[in-house]
């Protein structure tokens, strides 16, 4: 499963890190759908931004996700796809708070 999730990385003076592969988590999850509603509501909150703004929304939002999940499994030792799935979920959910009525719940 790590395999599928993670991806290594190797930049040349930090050594080896290790980073999610967030596309197939929220595949594997089935929370790839929500993600991007959320995504959604939070550009509709914005005035129509600009190509490059919405690129940095949703990229900020990403690298978000993934640093709660990186501390959710680092501080349970090690993560399930159903941890995955619940921390994905809360995570989503939180932010979803900020646009009630622009991210629908299924």
């Amino acid at each position: 499963m790590d395999g599928v999730i993670y991806q290594g990385v190797y930049p040349t003076l930090m050594g080896r890190t290790v980073r999610l592969d967030l596309t197939a988590v929220l595949e594997a999850t089935g929370e790839l759908k929500h993600f991007l509603d959320l995504g959604s509501a939070c550009l509709q909150a914005e005035e129509p931004p600009s190509q490059e703004a919405s690129e940095a929304l949703i990229f900020g939002l990403a690298d978000e996700l993934e640093d709660h999940l990186q501390a959710m499994r680092a501080a349970q030792g090690s993560a399930t796809i159903d941890d995955l799935r619940v921390w994905t979920r809360a995570w989503i959910e939180k932010r979803r708070e900020a646009f009630p009525e622009e991210a629908p719940r299924e």
